[in-house]
This record gives structure tokens, sequence and C-alpha cells, in this order.
């Protein structure tokens, strides 16, 4: 290619697959920035709204409903544990999970994160973009990743 003529561009704009990646990658800063301002991850965040909706919830639930590997729900559960915001009880080969007084008391200061969270990007893409990207996100992943 000679010197000083723009390079070919690739347009991954039309590729679903970098569109949500990048798209991911933005809606992750964003709840970064929202849940740390209570001292949690976004994900811990959420494991945490299961278990106090929830209270002696299975960890495979957890994985399933927020979409996560059993391995994955494990080291959540495992920093929670350690920061003193839920408690595992065994029930024979299983364990049930159960969120302690503290995860209790910051239950408002999560929801409030997740609702600054949607806030933040309703906003910025517009309320009648936000539900339609949000339905047919919902409908891709019952398509990719179907329940037993």
């Amino acid at each position: 290619m000679p010197k000083g003529e723009p390079k070919a561009r690739v347009d991954f704009g039309n590729c679903l697959f970098f569109s949500t990646a990048a798209l991911s990658r933005r809606l992750t800063e964003f709840a970064e920035e929202e849940f740390s301002k209570i001292g949690l991850a976004p994900s811990h965040g959420f494991v945490l709204l299961l278990s106090l909706k929830d209270p002696g919830i299975q960890p495979s639930e957890i994985a399933r409903q927020l979409s996560f590997k059993p391995s994955t729900i494990t080291r959540f559960l495992d920093r929670l544990e350690r920061d003193g915001l839920i408690e595992r009880k065994s029930q024979g080969r299983s364990a049930r999970i159960m969120p302690t007084n503290r995860a209790k008391s910051m239950e408002a200061a999560i929801r409030s994160a997740w609702k600054a969270l949607y806030v933040r990007y309703s906003e910025l893409l517009g309320k009648p973009l936000e539900q339609e990207l949000t339905r047919d996100i919902a409908r891709a992943r019952e398509v990719l990743d179907p329940k037993p």
C-alpha cells in the first residue's frame, strides 16, 4: 500500500458479536461505577438481591437466573461469605444461601444502585430504544440458551 493512503477499514458494526460485546463493556463500566458507590461489584449485588428475595436459594438456581457458570457463582459466594454478607447452610449434598443481617441492611442501597444504573443507560439510550433492546436481547438469549 503506498505511503499516505488510508488503510482499509473493517466494519464490525454489523457484527452481532462485536456490537453486543462493545455494548456490554460500556454497560459494565456504568454498572461498576454505580455499584462501587456501595462497595460491591455489580454481579455480587445481583447475587445478594436473589438471596434477599429468596432466602435459602441454591447456588445452582442463582447461576441459572444470572446466566453464570456454577464455578463463577461459587467464587462470588466465597467472596460474599468472606465479606459477611451471606451464609451457606448445608442441606444434605447441597447448600442454601442465606443473606446476613448486614446484607439485609444493604438491600435498599443495592436496589438504589440498580435503579441508578437503569436510569443512566435508559436516559442515554432513550426509553423506546432501551425497552426494544432489552426485549430483543432477552428473546435472543432464550433462543441461544434455551432452558431445560
